[in-house]
């Protein structure tokens, strides 16, 4: 989006995403040191510091589009998939309600006005597609390969991007080596994979996790023919595995339970010494990939790192093992092989 939250065309959020996917590309061969990582990640993206005392660098990776044209979908098309949620309850029955799939996982650029609308501006069509050249210099080539592999596999833009929204592919132009499918083999050899454990160690989302069943990366078994259905099985998905965790206090919480560190706020749920001005992040993210029959398969990988919590007695290993299993045990998904 732009500076008025339209969806366009710009080279800016793709420069984020290849930034994104580069840190966790070069972090193995850094040992994982942020302060390595910062030296080298402004000699090669630049910086323009607020300080001039620490100095302002020059991008050495120029980044063209072939045109910057904004979104043409500027109504939310009817016929939005509903989907169960547990949580909400219907004022007269007190039964379980359904929820608008795409506003469960766009809530905030949707939003619920006389059913599902955009919140501003517009947003980018599905199928629009755009040509991208990156010009770089040659002793980078192999660590920014890796990470527009990266970016390739798991890579999303935009609004809500963690939940699906903005999964993108990239193509290779005549003359240019095409990227790999995505294995869990090829990934492992990226090196950007990491235990779990291991990976909860650090605060920033630096590595693809594992565990013993393999990397922490699910597919859909079945694809579907459409962006809306890939986005119904998605938001179920969601809600299932979130519900599970439950609660055991309620409004103005004293304290952190399990279900606030995989994502927070928690509409209903705050935690009282947070409020609702704290942000965590949800670490296990969505993409959708498009297979050659044009259909597309549900995509679902976890980035673990460590949140800042106000006090200990979280169990952050035991709560993601725990989303885990339920991933694990679901007839629809399956662990990357």
């Amino acid at each position: 989006g732009d500076a008025d939250q339209r969806g366009v065309w710009r080279t800016p959020p793709l420069k984020a995403l290849i930034r994104e996917w580069w840190r966790i590309a070069i972090a193995p061969e850094l040992r994982y040191d942020v302060s390595g990582l910062q030296v080298r990640e402004k000699a090669l993206f630049g910086t323009a510091a607020d300080d001039s005392r620490e100095g302002n660098q020059k991008s050495r990776i120029r980044l063209t589009l072939s045109d910057w044209h904004d979104g043409i979908c500027k109504k939310w098309e009817a016929g939005e998939p509903r989907v169960t949620h547990p949580e909400v309850k219907d004022r007269n029955t007190g039964n379980a309600r359904t929820v608008g799939a795409e506003l469960y996982l766009g809530y905030g650029p949707l939003i619920s006005q006389q059913g599902t609308q955009l919140k501003t501006g517009a947003a980018l069509q599905a199928k629009d597609s755009n040509t991208l050249k990156i010009a770089h210099p040659e002793a980078h080539s192999d660590e920014l390969i890796r990470a527009l592999t990266l970016a390739h596999w798991f890579g999303t833009i935009g609004g809500r991007s963690r939940n699906g929204w903005g999964s993108l592919a990239w193509q290779a132009l005549d003359g240019s080596p095409a990227l790999p499918a995505l294995s869990r083999e090829g990934l492992q050899q990226t090196g950007c994979v990491r235990p779990l454990t291991r990976c909860l160690d650090l605060d920033w989302p630096h590595a693809i996790g594992s565990d013993g069943k393999g990397v922490l990366v699910w597919q859909g078994k079945q694809t579907f023919p459409n962006w809306r259905e890939a986005m119904k099985f998605l938001a179920q998905t969601k809600i299932d595995f979130r519900v599970e965790l439950g609660f055991n206090t309620g409004d103005n919480s004293p304290r952190v339970e399990p279900r606030h560190v995989i994502a927070y706020p928690v509409t209903k749920h705050h935690v009282g010494q947070w409020g609702r001005n704290v942000r965590l992040a949800n670490t296990l993210r969505f993409k959708l990939q498009a297979e050659t029959d044009g259909t597309l398969r549900a995509l679902i990988y976890h980035t673990p790192c460590k949140p800042t919590l106000p006090h200990h007695g979280i169990d952050l290993l035991d709560t993601w093992q725990q989303v885990h299993r339920h991933l694990d045990a679901s007839v629809q998904l399956v662990r990357l092989a």
